[in-house]
């Protein structure tokens, strides 16, 4: 990262690094960067492979965003939400542009940010206002610098609306691809949530659903912005959470359950996503 981006030389920012406890992390929608700039040269920033999603707003000036290869221009008044997995840059133009921006994350920030694909949202939208989205961005500014003790809840309630914004601009079915990639990927979807505990490779997967493994593949993350393999391992690990807080199956059961075995392998896995083991995250809930 061109730290030159935040040291004043290419625009003047305000930005808070948030650290959610945690419980945050495990649990709710939680706050990772929270910022505004004001650009004073044209420049471009690149980023990827980031665990978070990015939302920002346009308050004046304008420029571009790449995302999924594809350029989209950004004006005053625009909004842009999407999953930082995907490589993408933007770049202000010769009308400088100021921006007030929110890197999150969280337990349902990813089926939420799948549902607002398969509805038609786009990386770019257009609201009437930005009142509600200032609002937000205010509120959450406001909490993640404070002492409140029960801040990261605070955080999760203002990232809900944040999210039932978002979802307000999602439905536009008159824009959603209709070609064939397009049908097989939300039928692969669909075929996964229902059979995660299978054994389910991309060889099967390009077998099953009569196309090239790279190319069904490549449409998926397209379309969702992560991997068939990480989606369905994230559906495993999500329903193994279920599992764990509300049956007394053992953790060994759970794994099985949700497609992976043998023990050790589950617990390896899940530890490395979640940060502890299968039976801590159940006695955590106890």
């Amino acid at each position: 990262m061109d730290q030159r981006l935040f040291q004043g030389e290419f625009v003047s920012s305000d930005r808070l690094l948030y650290t959610p406890s945690e419980f945050a992390r495990s649990n709710l929608l939680y706050l990772q960067e929270i910022g505004r700039l004001k650009a004073r040269k044209t420049h471009t920033s690149k980023r990827q492979n980031l665990d978070s999603f990015l939302f920002f707003y346009v308050k004046s000036g304008s420029g571009i965003i790449n995302y999924g290869g594809k350029d989209y221009p950004v004006r005053e008044g625009d909004c842009v939400f999407i999953n930082c997995r995907n490589p993408y840059f933007h770049r202000t133009s010769e009308n400088l542009w100021t921006l007030e921006w929110i890197h999150f994350n969280g337990v349902s920030v990813l089926s939420v940010y799948l549902k607002y694909l398969e509805r038609g949202g786009q990386p770019v939208f257009h609201p009437d206002s930005l009142e509600e989205a200032s609002s937000i961005w205010d509120s959450l500014n406001e909490v993640a610098h404070s002492d409140d003790y029960i801040r990261d809840i605070r955080i999760n309630e203002y990232l809900s609306r944040l999210e039932t914004l978002l979802m307000s601009f999602s439905w536009n079915p008159e824009i959603q691809p209709a070609g064939n990639n397009y049908k097989t990927v939300f039928a692969l979807k669909e075929y996964i949530d229902v059979n995660y505990r299978e054994k389910i490779s991309l060889d099967k997967l390009a077998e099953k659903f009569l196309t090239n493994k790279y190319t069904l593949s490549r449409s998926f993350k397209e379309q969702f912005g992560t991997s068939i393999i990480n989606y369905l391992l994230m559906t495993r690990i999500t329903r193994a959470k279920q599992l764990l807080r509300f049956t007394d199956d053992t953790v060994e059961e759970v794994g099985n359950l949700c497609g992976i075995s043998p023990l050790y392998y589950f617990s390896r896995i899940f530890k490395q996503i979640e940060g502890i083991s299968p039976m801590e995250y159940r006695q955590m809930w106890k």
